[in-house]
């Protein structure tokens, strides 16, 4: 069982239209969920606990992983048919959650999200500098 069920998709696309996007082929959907999942993990590894995130079940998820994981994924099947046939909001929404993945990443924005204890971070800030010169004319 994945992290997204079916009726996560229910907000952002109907069932019609999601069956026309997939064009017979219901391994195109698992595909782009695990693209979808492994993107999200690459932006936010070296400060949250993606194993917590994407453990989490029901209504402990968190509703903007859970809705960014949905764009990611629709934008990602709707890409089979190239980019001029995907409805715009497709890819609004996609480059919403690539904008809000950079922030979070980056520090720049806060998520609610389980963090990596203190030892466990990479990235972020170092602290130094550099060696000391003296300098005579």
């Amino acid at each position: 069982m994945g992290f997204l069920v079916t009726a996560d998709y229910g907000t952002l696309i109907r069932q019609e239209q999601l069956d026309i996007v997939l064009s017979g082929t219901p391994t195109a959907l698992t595909q782009a969920e695990i693209f979808a999942q492994e993107l999200i993990e690459s932006y936010l590894r070296t400060r949250y606990d993606v194993a917590a995130i994407f453990g989490a079940e029901g209504e402990e998820r968190s509703a903007l992983i859970v809705t960014y994981m949905v764009d990611i994924t629709l934008y990602t099947v709707h890409a089979r048919h190239g980019r001029v046939a995907m409805p715009e909001k497709r890819i609004d929404r996609y480059d919403q959650a690539i904008d809000w993945l950079k922030a979070v990443a980056t520090g720049k924005i806060s998520a609610n999200l389980p963090l990596l204890p203190l030892e466990d971070r990479t990235g972020g800030f170092k602290w130094g500098s550099a060696p000391r010169q003296t300098l005579s004319w």
